[in-house]
């Protein structure tokens, strides 16, 4: 706010003061929408390392099949299988969103067709593989859930920027400026109603000089 834009009137002064007590209201009432923000940061931070902690191990332990399975029947035929088996059941993923917290959340699925054959012989496989696509369909559902967090850990930090950014510009650009508007314009006020008292007062001492 500029000093040469401010009219040194009673009114405006009352006009800031009411702007400084809404800019106050305004500070406290994000203060408190920062602490509820903080909160599901903590909690999402939360759930998001934990699924990142049990996508790891998961995976650890799918790597180990995979190398028994590769031991077993041979790499060139496990990657038959699998690219077979990517064309025969065509997976999907449906995204769709829900409004949650003032935030559009995501909701993953992963379609599959409802009936599921194994692309691949029982005789001439091992036992290893049926293990291994149980558990990477498992796995699959981490990922999805994983990406369900990570998105909204996101948006929930960018909020946090955007609240802390209007508390700071709240406390250290408004308010200030209205506050030192305030004290300006009083300043000013003080000083014409002492000048206009030392006016009157000398208007009264000539008249009482001249009935005199």
């Amino acid at each position: 706010m500029s000093f040469k834009n401010l009219k040194n009137t009673k009114p405006e002064l009352d006009n800031l003061k009411k702007k400084r007590l809404f800019s106050l209201r305004g500070e406290n009432l994000l203060d408190l929408k920062r602490v509820q923000i903080l909160k599901l940061l903590r909690e999402y931070s939360k759930d998001y390392f934990a699924l990142r902690l049990e996508m790891r191990d998961h995976f650890l332990e799918d790597i180990k099949l995979l190398k028994s399975t590769y031991e077993t029947i041979g790499i060139k035929k496990m990657n038959r299988i699998a690219k077979f088996t990517k064309t025969t059941l065509a997976p999907e993923i449906e995204i769709t969103f829900v409004h949650e917290m003032g935030i559009d959340v995501p909701r993953i699925e992963l379609i599959l067709p409802k009936k599921q054959f194994p692309t691949y012989s029982y005789s001439s496989t091992t036992l290893y593989i049926d293990i291994l696509i149980k558990r990477l369909n498992e796995v699959l559902k981490i990922i999805m859930k994983l990406a369900e967090s990570d998105y909204l850990l996101y948006h929930v930090a960018e909020e946090n920027k955007k609240v802390t950014r209007r508390i700071d510009a709240l406390d250290e650009i408004i308010i200030p400026r209205l506050s030192a508007s305030i004290l300006t314009i009083t300043e000013i006020l003080n000083d014409e109603e002492r000048e206009e008292f030392i006016r009157m007062k000398n208007i009264k001492e000539f008249l009482d000089i001249e009935n005199d």
